[in-house]
């Protein structure tokens, strides 16, 4: 069975642009190969008819609605992002409006939870493998707090979100199994890691890679303003210099004296005077930009050596996954090699237990689940020896409701 799949995360205001440019696929991904550019046009936000400002929207938001007296933190969180996507058999399993319908049902939850007033772009992506949406929502509270903190502080809130959007969905009409949870077996676990990891993964080169053309953005820029400068110092070269410039004294005694220049030579004078306080305005203005960029370009190599590390980790941890499978599977050959000729029927019985365990996490029996023809007999006698106990509780049944008749 398909899980139901809900992630949210939380961005500061120099985030933000970047899950703009992803979500509304304002620039080429060069590393995210899963991204068909020709079914980009299938894309479609539940939320807005056309393409928004996340920076402009979420400031709207917050001047109309924050009713704070403090300012606004730099680094406060300005908005939580939810994932919302099943694998892809689950959606293979729906024609397009029951797959639109899934992802309005979600938009309406979340609205319903966290405030409809919050929510800002909710894109669906069909230009990909699986489909899936991204959600926006400004952390506003209703007595006018901007604190991302009340809305998701508790770790419950994160159990409760899994719990209750499953409950929504199925009571809408979709079949999906339940997010994984702190009670749930370990294996049900490592399984639900290993269906998401790797969207996970390509999720982070992704932003990774707007990062990295963000900062490369910003060195271009700087290297314009330079280039000005240099184009307006050289523009200058053909001008006398000060000292070069022939001036004539005239009066004195009676009346001020003056100076007489040749006209040339004075239109030269205003000329540099004119360029000199460009230059200084200039010098000015590219300063403080400097500055700005060199700040905005230490932010984005933290940022982009965070998205390394996790990205890093992430991949570790699916070879983990991996070798622990093997490990698994490895293992199991072992025993069942070991009692094949100790254990009458030793086969069956394996079969028996992997159809028990697959029965308890909702998973359908495929023939993929089983080694070999005689685990796939034993998991036939399992599932005989289930339904025949289905028939016995039928019949217990009726013949309590049978006494309860007669008196």
């Amino acid at each position: 069975m398909s899980f139901a799949v809900i992630h949210m995360k939380k961005f500061k205001s120099a985030d933000v642009k970047g899950m703009q440019i992803h979500n509304q696929r304002e620039k080429e991904s060069k590393t995210n190969m899963d991204i068909d550019k020709e079914r980009s046009s299938l894309n479609y936000d539940l939320l807005n008819t056309a393409a928004i400002d996340y920076d402009e929207r979420i400031q709207r938001e917050i001047d109309e609605r924050y009713t704070g007296k403090r300012a606004i933190r730099k680094d406060a969180v300005k908005l939580c992002s939810f994932v919302v996507t099943s694998d892809k058999a689950f959606f293979d399993g729906l024609d397009s409006k029951e797959e639109k319908r899934f992802f309005e049902e979600s938009v309406k939850f979340l609205q319903d939870r966290y405030g409809e007033k919050n929510m800002v772009y909710a894109v669906v992506h069909k230009d990909e493998k699986t489909p899936h949406m991204h959600v926006g929502m400004v952390p506003i509270t209703s007595d006018g707090k901007l604190a991302a903190k009340q809305f998701f502080g508790k770790k419950t809130e994160l159990q409760q979100l899994q719990d209750k959007f499953h409950e929504h969905v199925t009571k809408k009409g979709f079949d999906l199994e339940r997010g994984v949870s702190s009670d749930r077996k370990h294996i049900e676990a490592q399984r639900f890691k290993a269906l998401t990891v790797k969207e996970e993964v390509k999720s982070l080169e992704n932003e990774l890679k707007e990062k990295l053309e963000d900062k490369k953005s910003l060195e271009r820029s700087i290297k314009d303003v330079e280039g000005r400068l240099s184009d307006l110092g050289k523009s200058l070269d053909h001008v006398k210099k000060v000292d070069e410039v022939e001036v004539k004294e005239k009066g004195g005694l009676i009346r001020s004296k003056t100076v007489e220049l040749d006209q040339e030579d004075f239109e030269g004078i205003k000329m540099l005077a004119k360029a000199s306080e460009g230059l200084k305005t200039k010098a000015d203005e590219f300063e403080s930009y400097w500055i700005e960029g060199m700040q905005k370009n230490d932010r984005l190599e933290d940022e982009n050596s965070l998205l390394k590390k996790e990205n890093d980790r992430l991949r570790d941890e699916n070879k983990e996954l991996v070798r622990e499978n093997t490990f698994l599977t490895r293992t199991l050959e072992k025993v069942k090699s070991y009692y094949k000729d100790k254990v009458k029927d030793f086969s069956h019985h394996v079969g028996a237990f992997k159809a028990q365990v697959l029965d308890k996490m909702g998973e359908r029996l495929l023939k993929k689940h089983f080694t070999d023809e005689q685990e796939v007999n034993g998991a036939q006698i399992f599932l005989k020896v289930k339904e025949n106990e289905k028939q016995e509780k039928k019949v217990s049944r009726g013949k309590d409701k049978g006494m309860d008749f007669e008196r």
